[in-house]
């Protein structure tokens, strides 16, 4: 498992937006129920199936993918929904009781999870363009947990590897050994590296994430490594650099596909923020020192492409919100308490207590879609659980460049 890691730390500027008007999309009034779970009743979906707490998966043409840890009442068995336009259903089972991670689908229609409890465990995939599934890997060698997993437009799919203990950042082509992007000491000793979080993964094959360093435990930076082994510093917290602005990272990050990575970080000055950086300018999408944002939660951000960040805050007023922006601007997505088309009639983003209201971590897409889980209730009536429901907010489906491979940027619907 040798490889020597090279840090290289880039200048940084710091570029601050304040929450002006932005060329952002206005997702008032195109939200549209994917499928709903609840104990007695479900939409698109079986009775006492369950998504609870999972974060979807969205493609750039509006297919979403979310994991399922109960389906039809069975405990014992995990799934996968895969859906898009107000359709879909669950394209994928297994009832010999494993455990099922979050997915990650592609614009190509592959999804990967992790299975464990399962003959192997490991990562498995579902593709739907040929129905088939499988396992896809159980690499590297003495790999115990594949966390984390996203995969790329080419198929590759990277992840955060654990050995007893320790990680390595992995990607895999379907190598018989596939490279290693980054490893913790414990498994190379000249690596300046003591901690891994969970990584982020683009189409260029490369990893990004938070790491903490060997010669400081308490000093945290996000790096972008490649195949080789090589990586980049992009951002330091202020124990790893007296100059920097950050008092600390959360633990995930997003990778685009032009190296930008988005992360949420506490403040020296005090506070909290959303930053999307390239290692030489970091845009600051949105902090708690804005009048609309009085704090910003734990899950992480998401980006697209076009630089427009996602992420779950509490707003002025301290309502749970999603909101989007793209360091010119900042709009909502949802908000709590906000009446939503439902299959049931008009329903409201709402609990019958103070319980959170949102689930999991929104997704976003090139189009500037935005995917995310939200528990729902009769409009009039906060009593009643109609469970909870995966809706996609609409960025606006056409764009004047076309999506990044090319392709067209007309929506349509496509379901399995």
């Amino acid at each position: 498992m040798s490889r020597l890691q090279i840090a290289v730390v880039v200048p940084l500027t710091l570029a601050l937006a304040g929450a002006a008007a932005a060329q952002l999309p206005s997702y008032e009034g195109s939200l549209q129920l994917q499928v709903r779970s609840n104990i007695v009743d479900g939409f698109n979906l079986p009775p006492n199936s369950s998504f609870n707490s999972r974060s979807p998966s969205l493609a750039d043409d509006a297919r979403v993918a979310i994991s399922l840890g109960i389906v039809a009442g069975s405990v014992d068995t995990v799934g996968l929904w895969l859906g898009g336009g107000g359709a879909g259903s669950v394209v994928w089972s297994d009832a010999s009781g494993p455990i099922i991670s979050d997915c990650s689908l592609n614009r190509a229609g592959l999804a990967v999870f992790q299975l464990t409890f399962a003959s192997p465990d490991g990562l498995y995939f579902y593709d739907v363009s040929t129905g088939s599934s499988g396992l896809l890997t159980n690499r590297p060698i003495g790999t115990d947990a594949w966390t984390g997993a996203e995969v790329n437009a080419s198929g590759q799919v990277a992840f955060r590897a654990s050995f007893s203990g320790d990680h390595a950042w992995v990607s895999s082509d379907g190598e018989t050994n596939p490279p290693y992007h980054a490893l913790e000491v414990g498994l190379e000793p000249t690596s300046p590296y003591w901690y891994l979080y969970s990584p982020s993964f683009n189409d260029q094959r490369l990893i990004a994430g938070k790491v903490s360093l060997e010669a400081n435990h308490d000093a945290d930076q996000i790096v972008v490594c490649d195949a080789a082994g090589s990586c980049t510093v992009l951002v330091e917290d202020v124990t790893a650099d007296p100059a920097s602005p950050f008092a600390g990272f959360t633990n995930s990050v997003s990778l685009t596909d032009d190296d930008r990575v988005a992360f949420i970080a506490t403040l020296v000055g005090g506070g909290s923020g959303v930053f999307l950086t390239d290692g030489v300018t970091t845009t600051t999408i949105a902090t708690t020192a804005w009048p609309e944002v009085s704090a910003i939660d734990f899950f992480p951000p998401r980006a697209n492409n076009r630089g427009q960040v996602v992420f779950r805050a509490f707003d002025g007023a301290g309502l749970m919100t999603i909101f989007v922006g793209d360091g010119s601007g900042l709009v909502r997505v949802a908000t709590e308490h906000d009446v939503v088309p439902t299959d049931l009639g008009d329903g409201r983003i709402d609990q019958h207590d103070s319980s959170v209201v949102f689930g999991g971590t929104p997704a976003i897409n090139d189009a500037g879609d935005i995917a995310f889980v939200a528990a729902l209730t009769p409009a009039d009536n906060n009593q009643v659980e109609w469970g909870s429901g995966l809706f996609i907010a609409s960025g606006g489906r056409i764009f004047a460049d076309g999506f990044e491979d090319g392709t067209s940027g007309a929506w349509t619907a496509v379901v399995p």
